[in-house]
């Protein structure tokens, strides 16, 4: 039985991939320096080494001695770093290559690829200009889960973020962007053998920890309003663009801006699944499991092209992040008790009982995503309701850590 090495089994996503290993007769194996109690992947895979995903020398070694064909990872960008690095040592297959993930690595080579292939993105600073039109956002060119970003609406703002930003940025390098005020959408593809499939798209909108804190996530929703004016005028020359700059297989996702008078404008792109496991909505309404395609990408199996049709007559989905406040994450209760729930779908968890959670202010505080279906606004407050009445994290007082960040009665 070949075995597949998993690196790190906490962040979201790891166990589906462990599972999704096992289930292709796959021996199993999960790294990381935590203890299987805090590492839930581990418990459900077939062996586990006590070694740091930044123990490359480490891990080369213990491959060769171990005889590990295939390695993976989650939705982490610093193992996806990782994996890369350990695939190019072992020459053993990878999903990607460092010509395609630099453009999800790195914010600045993002807008450069749409640039030149004529797709909108925000206008950029430096530090040093004289001539910058407040309010703007800085944020690590390198970094991910809303670390290190802020909104700035003066010189002075603009001075302490940016030192903050570079705290966040493995090259020390920081990003300063026009602050677009729109909502942002979320454009889904899947790379099939180097073709670009249309995978789906939703409205995202953002909340605030603090006025000058870390902008999140507050609800997603599929399908989004602006789906068909995207696919009429930027989706042909999108998918060109991927297939063209070498990408051949895996998730990709890009954060756009959409004014609602037809104008998108390119922010972000990440070439792996997103951080809400988005890979579920994109199964529940393309039929496309990106999973098992991206597994089997890292077993370096060409998959076949596939054909991709939207499905009809389907109910609206949402994924809602819930937030945690800071403490200590006692005890967890009502996870088993949602799928009793109507319209209930999924949860992707990101906390555990004994997790120590503290005030981030940013995608880390979230507890987990709720996705859920709906087919009209009322029906969607009842079952995010209903969730949020039946799943509970306490601390060590007994009382309830959990709150959704986004106000529902808004919608």
């Amino acid at each position: 039985m070949k075995k597949i090495l998993v690196l790190a089994g906490k962040p979201i996503g790891s166990v589906e991939i462990v599972q999704k290993a096992k289930n292709l007769g796959l021996h199993t194996i999960v790294t990381d320096f935590l203890s299987p109690s805090d590492s839930p992947a581990k418990l459900y895979a077939d062996e586990s080494w006590n070694i740091s995903t930044h123990e490359i020398e480490l891990l080369t070694n213990k491959c060769l001695k171990e005889n590990v064909s295939y390695i993976t990872t989650g939705v982490h960008e610093f193992n996806i770093n990782r994996m890369l690095d350990l695939t190019e040592r072992l020459s053993l297959p990878c999903y990607c290559k460092r010509d395609t993930w630099k453009y999800c690595d790195n914010k600045m080579l993002f807008k450069q690829l749409c640039k030149k292939n004529s797709i909108p993105t925000a206008k950029t600073y430096k530090i040093e200009d004289t001539n910058i039109s407040y309010p703007v956002i800085t944020k690590p060119v390198d970094g991910s889960g809303s670390r290190g970003f802020h909104i700035c609406r003066n010189y002075t703002e603009l001075l302490l973020s940016y030192e903050d930003a570079k705290k966040h940025s493995p090259s020390n390098s920081v990003l300063i962007e026009e602050y677009i005020p729109y909502n942002a959408v979320i454009i889904h593809y899947t790379m099939v053998n180097g073709k670009c499939y249309y995978s789906g798209m939703s409205d995202k909108i953002s909340v605030a920890f603090k006025n000058t804190g870390s902008s999140v996530m507050g609800i997603q929703t599929f399908p989004s309003i602006g789906e068909e004016e995207y696919l009429t005028t930027l989706n042909e020359n999108v998918q060109k663009m991927f297939e063209e700059a070498g990408f051949t297989d895996g998730p990709i996702w890009i954060e756009a801006f959409y004014d609602q008078k037809k104008s998108f404008i390119f922010n972000e792109m990440g070439y792996r699944f997103g951080g809400s496991l988005t890979y579920y909505p994109v199964r529940y309404f393309y039929g496309i499991d990106q999973l098992d395609l991206y597994i089997k990408s890292c077993l370096g199996i060409a998959n076949e092209h596939i054909h991709v049709t939207r499905k009809n007559n389907l109910k609206n989905y949402c994924i809602l992040p819930i937030h945690i406040k800071s403490g200590n994450i006692k005890s967890i209760e009502g996870i088993d008790n949602l799928s009793q729930i109507e319209d209930f779908y999924a949860i992707a968890q990101v906390h555990f009982e004994g997790d120590k959670i503290e005030d981030w202010g940013s995608a880390q505080q979230v507890f987990c995503y709720i996705h859920v279906l709906y087919d009209s606004i009322d029906s969607l407050k009842k079952v995010i309701r209903a969730v949020l009445n039946t799943l509970h994290a306490k601390d060590e007082d007994d009382i309830d850590m959990l709150y959704p960040l986004f106000d529902i009665n808004t919608l």
